[in-house]
């Protein structure tokens, strides 16, 4: 027997024109059609209908429980809905159809299947039974049987004719609505490539609809397993591979087969509720080991301790965002963590198997930081810096002092009140400052413990200059790329800056930081963003000296960007105007409103 070619192309589409309502408590449609194109049901008629459209004439006929078939005439769009079907006659132009009813059985079953699909959204189902009610549209019937079409389907299967083997299913389908034939037609369209991509995408769908109509249907748990074993094919084939996971583990849990098996541990192990990685947080004071999940944990009302299984107690279980965390552990010491099966997610996931972690808390790397961003510190007496230190005995350090030319510059490139990157580093190094001194700073080590030494500057800033200073300090023998270098910033100088803005221009107020006594005759410069001088002005007696409100309203370049001041060349001090001013207007002394 000799089939025509069937080609599968744009009547994938779902056809919701041709859905009919005929019920809302069953998941799958309870009567449907076995449509047969250029033949005409002759006789049996319940009635004509004339100037009427084919969507008319089959709803006109499946909520009619008289009707058992109907024949459309689309030269005359005239309808013909039939009570049996007593005679078939080929005439061109007709679309007749047979009406099957929906054993109720298979509407009971169904129903009950229906509460084992939680996993699936509302959407999910009502596409299913979309994809059910549109099926004879998708595939009309030739003169053939079901036997027919399933041996042409296994044929095109052998072939590599995936479009054929859709078509010839899907026929197959209309006839006899066998879950096993929609779990084959769920996988003849996840095989079939062809077509561009909206028509894959609309297949894939579809697929998942197949699928679900056939675990919907399924009378034993072999068929259920199968059915979704393909479903989660299709879940994953449309990006929602998250959701295959509880698919696969309702089928092995119905049919251990081994391909179910391996494919829900792979699912799991790529998509579900997993530890992704765990970490050590060693080189903190105060240790932890956590583990990152591919799912956010609850923020509140879960309590994770009895989750983890510790080595003892004093310990503490802390959960934020995708990590959870165990906090009390300490360095040196080797544990064994044990994350129990059953371990919640925010969304309701739970780990499906037991983990075990057994993780070793090293020493703390070698460390230095300085604990603050800028000091000043005064031309005379005793001048030191507090360095923090961790594991190390010996630190090289390195002074650097930036002219009063590239002050401006070193605010701009932002350099300046924080630690550089070695990259920065180099940078700074060869074109903003100059190496002044270089020198080795000894310190006391105290295994894993911070431990905070005053590092002694007179002597070394004893002679030199006022200005802005960087010392930089690395842990000996270490590779600046593994282990970071820390800068501290400070300011040698004895003039205390202070500006204030108003509408009738730029104040400036200097004081020594030794006496807090005025200072008179000190040099005031506004240095635009270009690095260019806007105006100077001298402080009188008071330490006080203004520029006029026209300098400081300039854009662009001539923005005013930094104010210096110069004791002769005693004393330098700056204060940039790029930053945010001090508001003092929470503390109750925000005074009068400013003059228009």
């Amino acid at each position: 027997m000799r089939f025509p070619a069937m080609v599968l192309g744009v009547t994938l589409a779902l056809a919701p024109h041709f859905a009919v309502a005929q019920g809302t408590d069953s998941p799958v449609p309870e009567r449907r059609l076995a449509i047969t194109e250029n033949v005409d049901f002759y006789g049996g008629d319940l009635a004509a209908i004339f100037d009427t459209t084919l969507d008319a004439c089959r709803a006109a006929c499946l909520t009619e429980p008289a009707c058992r078939a109907f024949t459309f005439n689309t030269r005359a769009g005239s309808c013909f809905p039939k009570t049996d079907v007593t005679d078939r006659q080929p005439y061109v132009g007709a679309i007749s159809a047979m009406v099957l009813d929906t054993p109720e059985r298979v509407q009971d079953l169904a129903r009950a299947r229906r509460g084992d699909l939680s996993f699936l959204t509302d959407a999910d189902l009502a596409a299913a039974r979309l994809a059910a009610d549109g099926l004879a549209q998708r595939h009309h019937l030739g003169d053939f049987t079901l036997a027919d079409y399933t041996a042409a389907a296994a044929r095109a299967r052998s072939a590599g004719e995936a479009g054929n083997a859709v078509s010839f299913t899907g026929a197959a389908l209309v006839l006899s609505d066998a879950p096993d034939l929609w779990v084959a037609y769920a996988d003849d369209l996840l095989a079939f490539e062809g077509g561009d991509f909206r028509q894959q995408s609309d297949r894939k769908s579809l697929a998942l609809s197949a699928a679900v109509n056939g675990y919907l249907r399924a009378p034993d748990d072999a068929t259920r397993a199968a059915a979704l074993a393909t479903m989660a094919k299709a879940l994953e084939a449309t990006g929602r591979g998250r959701t295959s996971v509880p698919a696969l583990r309702l089928a092995t849990g119905l049919s251990p087969r081994e391909d179910i098996v391996a494919a829900y541990d792979r699912a799991a192990a790529q998509f579900g509720f997993r530890i992704t990685e765990h970490v050590v947080e060693s080189d903190a004071a105060s240790p932890r080991i956590c583990a990152d999940f591919s799912e956010p944990l609850a923020e509140a009302g879960v309590d994770y301790a009895p989750y983890v299984q510790l080595p003892g107690s004093g310990y503490a279980v802390e959960a934020s965002g995708n990590r959870l965390c165990i906090a009390g552990v300490r360095h040196g010491q080797r544990y064994r963590v044990t994350f129990r099966q059953g371990l919640p997610s925010a969304g309701g996931e739970a780990l499906d198997d037991t983990a075990t972690l057994d993780l070793y808390i090293r020493d703390r790397t070698p460390q230095v930081r300085f604990p603050g961003r800028a000091y000043v510190l005064p031309k005379a007496g005793e001048a030191a810096v507090p360095v923090v230190t961790v594991n190390t005995d010996s630190l090289d350090l390195i002074l650097r002092r930036i002219s009063d030319r590239n002050i401006l510059r070193t605010l701009q490139d932002d350099y300046f009140g924080r630690p550089l990157a070695q990259w920065q580093e180099e940078r700074f190094a060869d074109g903003v400052a100059e190496e002044v001194w270089r020198g080795t700073g000894v310190v006391e080590p105290q295994l894993n413990q911070d431990v905070t030494t005053r590092l002694p500057l007179a002597e070394v800033i004893g002679d030199m200059p006022p200005g802005i200073y960087a010392l930089q300090a690395r842990v000996t023998g270490q590779d600046v790329y593994e282990v970071a270098a820390a800068t501290q910033w400070f300011v040698v100088s004895d003039l205390g800056l202070t500006t204030l803005s108003g509408v009738d221009g730029l104040h400036v107020f200097v004081r020594g930081l030794g006496d807090a006594e005025p200072k008179a005759g000190v040099t005031a410069t506004l240095i635009s963003r270009a690095n260019a001088v806007l105006g100077a002005a001298t402080t009188d007696a008071q330490g006080y000296a203004v520029f006029p409100a026209g300098l400081a309203r300039g854009t662009g370049g001539t923005a005013p960007a930094l104010v210096t001041v110069e004791d002769g060349e005693t004393d330098i001090a700056f204060l940039s105007l790029t930053g945010p001013e001090f508001d003092l207007s929470d503390r109750g002394v925000e005074g009068r409103e400013p003059a228009p």
